[in-house]
């Protein structure tokens, strides 16, 4: 039994600012680091969308993608708060009108790319 990660459950967080190649380095990366033998067959990372490139794993072939994928939550600091105020109350234990929300961040993930036959 293969206990490798499947590539499609491969995840990594690489913020919209660090970029598609970034993006696409760090994924490839993290499935060396599962064990997969990944051959890079095209890139796109200068072109808009969300498409890194195309990887092959072992004879499938994968589109890799960078955009909102992962949730993350987020503080929301009451207005005319200093940020660092606000967090240096909320570990004394004091929420002061501190509130947290999940929104969508950035973050790189494989596709299947199958072909119809």
């Amino acid at each position: 039994m293969d206990n490798r990660t499947d590539p499609i459950e491969i995840i990594a967080r690489v913020s919209e600012q660090d970029g598609k190649q970034r993006a696409f380095e760090v994924w490839l990366h993290k499935a060396n680091k599962e064990g997969w033998s990944v051959t890079v067959e095209s890139t796109s990372v200068d072109a808009p969308g969300d498409e890194c490139g195309v990887v092959d794993i072992e004879g499938l072939k994968y589109q890799i993608r960078h955009a909102r994928r992962v949730r993350q939550q987020v503080a929301i600091v009451p207005a005319g708060q200093h940020l660092i105020a606000a967090a240096v109350k909320l570990s004394l234990g004091e929420s002061d009108g501190f509130s947290w929300t999940s929104e969508f961040v950035h973050a790189a993930w494989a596709e299947p790319v199958i072909e119809d036959d």
